[in-house]
């Protein structure tokens, strides 16, 4: 889906290289926030293998670029509308550390299989890829708002009893919404203040060990960023 919309934005770039003004602006961004997050471990028949995490906030920083393309191509009045809007892509530049979790896994016994062990698990999470396809819609010269779709990569790292095993690399979906402050010069450079909200959906990964009737559960992942941006219109 973002490759056919970076297309898009792409085909709209050439479409209006006649024009003094594309529509399109470049930028760098720089944001820090928090996000909320907690995890479980069951069994096969749906009981809670080990204490359930207490929901982790973790504070973060990051750096990334932007593009987005305005409809003002668009003939007439729909034209003049489509100037104050945009389609847009984001990716933070970097990996991110989300840090380790520590858990306690019960002792668990199913009738005709071998007991588990109690034992001691921790899971370390890095996010490899975080990005985001948008549209922005200017209430005002200087105000604006924003929604979007976020995909993250998401890398793990399991440590604890030797017969569990888990995929060490994920995707995760979810939202963004948020609303900012624009300022632009007459040379077309521009800076902006902005506030997000990301709701990020959970995920279920089964275990590929030989302990396969374990299930690990990601619950949702919640938080907020401010962000700070400066870039040029073309």
């Amino acid at each position: 889906m973002k490759k056919i919309i970076l297309a898009i934005l792409m085909t709209f770039g050439i479409f209006t290289m006649v024009s003094a003004d594309i529509g399109v602006k470049l930028g760098l961004s720089a944001q820090i926030g928090s996000m909320e997050a907690s995890g479980s471990e069951k069994n096969s028949d749906g009981v809670t293998a080990t204490q359930k995490s207490n929901v982790r906030e973790a504070l973060f920083g990051t750096g990334g670029f932007f593009i987005e393309k305005d409809f003002a191509f668009l003939p007439g009045r729909v034209g003049d509308l489509g100037s104050r809007i945009h389609i847009g892509f984001d990716n933070i530049a970097h990996d991110l550390d989300l840090g380790t979790v520590n858990n306690f896994r019960n002792a668990t016994t199913s009738p005709g299989e071998a007991a588990e062990a109690a034992a001691n698990h921790s899971l370390n999470a890095k996010i490899t890829g975080f990005e985001t396809v948008y549209a922005t819609i200017n209430i005002t010269d200087w105000l604006y708002v924003k929604a979007g779709s976020v995909t993250m990569d998401v890398d793990t790292v399991f440590k604890g009893t030797a017969t569990s095993a888990y995929k060490k690399s994920h995707s995760l979906d979810g939202n963004v919404f948020g609303f900012g402050l624009s300022r632009t010069t007459d040379t077309g450079w521009f800076t902006r203040l902005e506030y997000n909200d990301y709701d990020i959906d959970g995920k279920s990964v089964a275990n590929t060990g030989t302990d396969s009737k374990f299930t690990a559960v990601l619950h949702d992942v919640s938080g907020s960023t401010g962000r700070i941006s400066i870039g040029k219109a073309f």
